[in-house]
């Protein structure tokens, strides 16, 4: 399974009618981009352990996990006409992300640390 995971933050004082656009641009992608296997967007949650707990040198608000079966398919996504669009919105409305591709297995699987060695 390969992942293409987005952490990202709005920029400040964006509109609610911007905010509008672009959550209907990402359905409208993500339900035209055939290969896509699974897309989850999400909001942070915070989990008091009695520490903060930033990715780096800060947090993110927003999510969006995007699962294909194979590297043709996360190509697929990301050169779509549609996704090209969301992408726009994206630069244009957020002020920070990270952006990382990952390959997945199932970690309950004995054999999976051997996809730590390389």
């Amino acid at each position: 399974m390969i992942a293409h995971i987005v952490l990202f933050n709005p920029k400040p004082g964006i509109s609610a009618a911007d905010i509008l656009v672009f959550g209907q641009a990402m359905a409208e992608a993500f339900n035209a981009i055939v290969d896509l296997e699974t897309a989850r967007i999400g909001r942070r949650i915070r989990v008091d352990l009695g520490y903060e707990r930033p990715l780096g040198d800060s947090s993110y608000e927003y999510a969006a996990v995007l699962e294909f079966d194979d590297e043709a398919g996360l190509v697929q996504c990301l050169t779509h006409p549609l996704h090209e669009r969301l992408g726009r919105l994206f630069w244009e409305n957020c002020a920070s992300s990270v952006i990382s591709e990952v390959e997945f297995v199932d970690g309950r699987d004995r054999d999976a640390v051997k996809m730590l060695v390389k």
